[in-house]
């Protein structure tokens, strides 16, 4: 079984993410969203890289799949992958995870010494790091507004997923700008859990490890 495989049928299938693969069909192209980067000038033009070796156009599945980057997929997916790790778990009465493996992902793990490196790394002022994503420990420190567990994890080209477990809130956030260092200040708007509603689409994070974020997008079908 390849790792693919292993994700479509303990996570995908179940999570309902039929948009979510290593690469973008031929009758999903149109959907793929074009990724941009700033020039000299400040100006926003198409991104032409491969960053992390993945190619932008994704039409080919590739040898490689990584566990640190790669998946395409829509916000919609995502909304439903991000739903399962705040019900610890569970995705419409089915446990996917193991609550302890969700708690495992999602608490500060760092030690005061290795926080001390995260000093000069202002956006993540106030928070830690736990099993590979971020954690907020003190949210008067923290550069945008949170509460006190948020977890989550942003991506290169201003991709932005928080779940908030107190408030019982998700936050996605979806450009497609290459080094956008985007931030939410005040995004508690932005989303509920109401996740038939949510509009455009993006490339998620890998499976289990949220961090990996590939910053392309994807529309949502009509």
């Amino acid at each position: 079984m390849t790792f693919g495989e292993f994700l479509r049928e303990e996570f995908f299938g179940p999570l309902e993410m039929p948009d979510t693969d290593f690469y973008v069909p031929q009758e999903k192209q149109d959907r793929l969203i074009v990724p941009y980067m700033w020039d000299a000038e400040k100006k926003l033009i198409p991104y032409k890289g491969c960053n992390l070796a993945i190619m932008n156009d994704m039409a080919v599945p590739n040898a490689f799949e990584s566990g640190g980057a790669g998946l395409a997929s829509t916000i919609d997916d995502y909304a439903h992958f991000a739903g399962m790790l705040m019900a610890k778990g569970v995705y419409k009465g089915k446990r996917l995870m193991g609550e302890r493996t969700v708690e495992f992902l999602t608490t500060g793990a760092l030690t005061p010494g290795q926080r001390r490196g995260m000093d000069s790394w202002l956006a993540l002022e106030g928070h830690t790091y736990g099993n590979l994503m971020r954690v907020l420990t003190e949210p008067g420190r923290a550069m945008a507004m949170g509460s006190l567990g948020e977890y989550g994890w942003d991506g290169w080209e201003g991709c932005y997923f928080a779940n908030c477990p107190k408030e019982g809130l998700t936050i996605l956030q979806m450009p497609a700008v290459h080094a956008s260092h985007l931030r939410p200040a005040a995004f508690w708007l932005l989303a509920s859990f109401d996740f038939g509603k949510w509009w455009c689409g993006f490339l998620m994070c890998i499976i289990l490890i949220t961090k990996f974020l590939m910053c392309f997008k994807m529309r949502k079908a009509a």
